[in-house]
């Protein structure tokens, strides 16, 4: 099943990196302090307001400087924002879900880049222009005039934001991040195996369909339930047995 790794796609290859070698390092993020990379991204998650803008500005002012580590944080931060855009945005419609979700996630990593490029102007609701910026490298090309006016806009309000992509913040990331949570202990605990934990983070993260699955690897339907089913069982063994 090493072919399940390889075939994986681009969002769950991102969510498996950040719970197994990322989440629990410990790095210099500028006058954010020497922080946790799980813990600081759960803190820029749950925070709002001028607190947010700060600490997204601090990351967004080390990516611009060559800072991976603070580079990658962001990425994860997009990363449930790209998800949904890729299934909201009609200009994506073409692709299969999971090519939509990767392109997402690539324009997302080119608006952190942009942001720090053309817009460190911005200091406040920088969540929200990180957002917006998003949808227009997804949507149709812009105008030179749209680019003039957007680079010269003030902050989009957070109305705006919610009435064009939902709310920041809503129940199913909280549950993905829960999950990575799960298969990094897993991991670390060797409860399963890195292909069983690509797996299952196909199915319940990315919720990737069963029989795509198959076919993709070359296996039946039945052969990747069981695989799921099997990883599944001892997990929670493994969990329930923790007390």
């Amino acid at each position: 099943m090493s072919s399940a790794i390889q075939a994986t796609p681009l969002m769950t290859r991102l969510n498996l990196e950040w719970s197994h070698t990322l989440v629990d390092r410990e790095h210099e993020f500028g006058a954010l302090g020497v922080r946790v990379c799980g813990e600081l991204f759960d803190e820029v998650r749950a925070i709002r307001g001028s607190a947010q803008d700060r600490a997204l500005y601090e990351l967004l002012a080390l990516t611009r400087d060559g800072d991976k580590t603070a580079e990658r944080l962001l990425v994860q931060v997009l990363l449930p924002v790209a998800q949904r855009m890729a299934h909201r945005v009609r200009a994506l419609s073409e692709f299969d879900r999971v090519d939509r979700v990767g392109l997402a996630i690539g324009k997302a990593w080119e608006m952190i880049h942009l942001f720090t490029e053309k817009k460190m102007h911005l200091r406040e609701k920088v969540f929200s222009n990180l957002t917006m910026g998003l949808v227009g490298l997804l949507a149709p090309a812009k105008t030179k005039n749209d680019e003039l006016i957007g680079d010269r806009t003030s902050p989009v309000s957070d109305e705006v934001l919610e009435a064009v992509t939902g709310v920041w913040q809503e129940p199913a990331p909280a549950l993905e991040v829960l999950a990575l949570r799960l298969f990094a202990w897993a991991r670390r605990a060797g409860v399963l195996t890195g292909d069983e934990i690509a797996l299952l983070a196909r199915v319940a993260i990315e919720e990737e369909r069963q029989t795509d699955i198959a076919v993709e690897l070359g296996v039946t339907v039945d052969c990747v339930n069981a695989r799921v089913a099997r990883a599944r069982r001892k997990l929670k063994a493994a969990f329930v047995a923790t007390g």
